[in-house]
């Protein structure tokens, strides 16, 4: 995987990899959101809408994990969550790739890769490290033995984006940017973002606009998608 320096894909660049139309999912007190109708192409994606609830459940719904009340969401031409699922890897979803705080880095690594390994193939403790490495650029990346505890928001943010994308699939959704909470981190974070999208199409939930600095990128407003506040 190299997210730093491989080109963006040439052909096909303006066909859409993920469309909804008339999407809705409802919640305990009514629906979440609806009339969600959007087209992602290859790149970089912000949807802007508050984050919370309705934030997470979009983005999960896009990426196949949960199912639309109404409405269809198409992923690389298919339409089954369990098809969709094979295209979108996700990360940082509180309750979903959460981490266990009393484990180091290297350890979340190496079980992330036995994970996706076939079970005859002996992972060394040390594996994933060089994709740890690619998605940090130029932030610090933390030393194996660093606990999860110890680590800081973006520096979790960046690990549980790494842990998704050794399963290489051509999608990554991501949650709220702004669990980063200082401002300097979540502009590093929005620059690894656009790095990765240099090979994944990437997709993000944020409140606020990621400004005229970020890297080239779509924005979708949650109040324009569905014509209404």
């Amino acid at each position: 995987m190299d997210v730093q320096d491989a080109p963006a894909p040439a052909a096909d660049e303006d066909r859409a990899v993920i469309t909804a139309v008339g999407l809705e999912v409802d919640g305990e007190h009514g629906p979440l959101f609806a009339g969600i109708d959007l087209t992602l192409t290859r790149g970089f994606h912000a949807i802007q809408m508050p984050a919370g609830p309705e934030q997470g459940a979009l983005l999960l719904t896009l990426a196949g994990r949960l199912k639309p009340s109404r409405g269809t969401v198409t992923v690389m031409g298919d339409t089954r969550p369990s098809a969709i699922r094979r295209h979108c890897a996700i990360a940082a979803f509180a309750g979903i790739d959460d981490l266990d705080e009393t484990v180091t880095v290297e350890t979340v690594l190496a079980e992330q890769r036995r994970w996706l390994a076939p079970w005859y193939s002996p992972v060394p403790i040390q594996a994933g490290r060089a994709e740890l490495i690619e998605v940090f650029g130029e932030a610090h990346v933390p030393a194996p033995k660093t606990l999860i505890v110890e680590l800081s928001d973006l520096d979790l943010f960046l690990l549980r984006i790494t842990l998704a994308l050794l399963s290489n699939h051509p999608i990554l959704v991501v949650g709220d940017l702004e669990q980063v909470r200082d401002i300097p981190g979540r502009a590093i974070a929005v620059r690894r973002l656009g790095a990765i999208a240099r090979r994944f199409t990437v997709v993000v939930g944020v409140t606020n606009p990621l400004g005229a600095s970020a890297p080239q990128h779509h924005l979708h407003d949650r109040r324009i998608l569905t014509g209404r506040d």
